[in-house]
């Protein structure tokens, strides 16, 4: 069990923060995370989190693919796409302890790890190593939600949707059109009609 869970969070800081990235963690402080994970196992359609739930845990997926999403005019806008080895949290409730507004969703039948806020904050109080890396995930969390917005106001859907497909390509053949039409911000009539100029 433990080179499997090491696995996955080698996996979950390549894909979070690129190759060759020193995370700055100790084999100690390494266990220490493992050990305060949660695994989680939820089937197609499940939710984690519905609306009006407060955001406790961080996390990343082992197995599956995981919709973020929220209601707006009665229709649902999705926030953020994570599979495989990707992380996913909402941050606003997670650092306000608030109520949300957002839906946490499984796509596929899915394995997740969880890292509740509480047990974070324990862990690092003491722990610089922990600490830094936890600064590090907000950090590349925070850089990644600004990319989004940039792109969404100056570029074109097409160019959206091509680097989705250049950087993500089995998330594109894994998640249903109309909700990759939610992510890009675009109805799925517009997605239908970049798809056909791309073939």
């Amino acid at each position: 069990m433990r080179s499997v869970e090491s696995s996955v969070f080698d996996e979950f800081v390549k894909k979070t923060f690129g190759e060759g990235f020193d995370c700055g963690l100790s084999p100690e402080s390494r266990e220490k995370m493992m050990k305060r994970g949660q695994i989680v196992k939820l089937d197609k359609g499940e939710f984690l989190q519905v609306k009006g739930d407060i955001c406790k845990s961080w996390g990343y997926v082992c197995k599956g693919l995981v919709r973020v999403y929220f209601e707006r005019n009665n229709e649902e806008i999705t926030e953020q796409l994570s599979e495989d080895g990707d992380g996913f949290f909402d941050c606003e409730s997670f650092f306000k302890q608030t109520p949300s507004d957002r839906y946490v969703q499984m796509l596929e039948p899915t394995t997740l790890y969880l890292f509740r806020r509480l047990e974070n904050e324990e862990i690092s109080s003491d722990n610089y190593e922990i600490r830094r890396f936890l600064r590090y995930l907000i950090e590349k969390t925070l850089i990644n939600k600004k990319e989004r917005i940039l792109d969404s106001i100056f570029k074109p859907a097409k160019v959206r949707y091509n680097k989705l497909l250049e950087e993500r390509p089995g998330l594109v053949l894994r998640t249903p059109s109309n909700i990759i039409a939610s992510y890009l911000g675009v109805t799925p009539e517009t997605l239908s009609r970049i798809k056909a100029k791309n073939n």
